[in-house]
């Protein structure tokens, strides 16, 4: 769930530069479309995004799942800021061009040092200082902006907590985990103590950059199911499995892209200027992060459900599958609530219900029925909401509500 944090952390009640010092900006000074330097960028996100699902496959237990979940939170931190920096960019420029490329460079780094950060050894330091390089080169993107009043309050937070995942990686390996969890906190109670005033949301870039994001990830989990189902030798779960790994993973697409995504920007254009900060961190940031984590998950579980295609699965293997779906639709219907004044119920029933039925599947059948389940689930929420769109609920299309309001 999303629900509206307290006054207290509203840009209205903080602190902040004089207004003669950095104007207040406005629609226009941001881009309203994306540039082929941020798909570029995205591709090595998208390496990030695969080495974070490997660390759940190495180790498909609560600890794998635990460390998955802090490395992305971290990661996605940071991604969702340099979203909100080439929003402010002008990148047929070199310098912010030259500076892009040096993020996602650090971001490369922290890549390579994700599967091995929380053992033993340099690597944890290795991710900890391409983070804090990662998060300085963002301090620094903003400086000259429209964005520049808003990176000077929130800079520093994020900076903090940069430093104290570098300081991890100094950590025993068995406790650095809780100086993640420290971190991942820092960063999501950031907004509240420093409000997310004096940024600007071009609309038409923000939800194609985090479109575009989502297809990535997505792209990703069928690269996971496809190297898995390569490994295997019966013809049957190669292709029948991967099928319907494949038909899971475009039903999964069809739910967002079919209308959220244009939803959302008409949503998001409803919204007034100075509060458009607020209300794509609460969707495109915490709600997405929840989206994108539930991706990655179902893709380990798909590779998990093909691996025992017709034997049982047991331990959290067996809810992987279900769990990442479950945690897609959750994600979405908290994306959709923190845009609009009404909760999609019908993505939360099919959450509960593929839960239901899935892990069972696994438990009891095998990965070939689990995945079946879980195909027939989504296509039938893709069709029931398609029928709900020609016959609509009142209210079903209400507007955001400010909570200021």
């Amino acid at each position: 769930m999303t629900p509206d944090p307290p006054s207290a952390g509203s840009p209205s009640d903080s602190p902040e530069p004089s207004p003669s010092h950095f104007p207040e900006p406005s629609a226009s000074d941001a881009a309203e479309s994306v540039r082929s330097l941020e798909l570029f960028f995205d591709l090595v996100f998208v390496f990030t995004i695969t080495q974070i699902a490997g660390v759940l496959a190495e180790h498909p237990d609560l600890g794998g799942l635990g460390r998955s979940a802090l490395l992305l939170t971290i990661t996605w931190w940071m991604y969702g800021g340099y979203a909100w920096l080439t929003n402010a960019l002008e990148l047929d420029r070199t310098g912010p061009r030259l500076l892009l490329l040096l993020g996602t460079a650090g971001f490369f780094v922290m890549s390579l040092a994700v599967p091995r950060a929380a053992g033993p050894g340099p690597w944890g330091v290795v991710f900890g200082a391409a983070y804090l390089g990662v998060v300085l080169v963002h301090f620094v993107g903003f400086q000259g902006t429209s964005g520049q009043r808003g990176i000077l309050r929130i800079g520093p937070y994020n900076i903090a907590s940069a430093l104290v995942v570098l300081a991890a990686g100094f950590v025993p390996a068995e406790h650095r985990a809780w100086v993640w969890l420290a971190a991942c906190l820092m960063e999501w109670f950031t907004p509240f103590l420093s409000g997310v005033g004096g940024f600007t949301v071009g609309v038409g870039h923000f939800v194609e950059r985090h479109g575009l994001a989502v297809i990535i990830v997505l792209g990703e989990s069928i690269t996971e199911v496809g190297a898995a189902a390569s490994r295997l030798d019966d013809l049957t779960t190669v292709l029948l499995g991967s099928l319907l790994a494949l038909a899971a993973t475009a039903a999964m697409w069809w739910l967002y892209f079919d209308r959220e995504e244009e939803d959302s920007a008409a949503l998001l254009e409803r919204i007034p200027v100075e509060r458009r900060p607020h209300a794509a961190l609460w969707s495109f940031g915490y709600a997405y992060l929840v989206l994108v984590f539930g991706i990655a998950v179902a893709a380990v579980g798909m590779q998990k459900a093909l691996d025992s295609f017709t034997r049982p699965l047991h331990g959290l293997p067996a809810v992987l599958l279900p769990l990442g779906v479950a945690l897609f639709l959750v994600g979405m219907t908290c994306f959709h609530r923190a845009l609009a004044d009404d909760w999609p119920l019908r993505r939360l029933t099919a959450a509960v219900l593929i839960l239901a039925a899935g892990v069972p599947a696994l438990r009891w059948s095998g990965g070939g029925t689990a995945l079946a389940v879980t195909t027939a689930l989504l296509t039938g929420l893709v069709r029931w909401e398609q029928l709900a769109r020609v016959r609509p609920s009142p209210g079903s299309a209400a507007p955001f509500r400010s909570p200021d309001a």
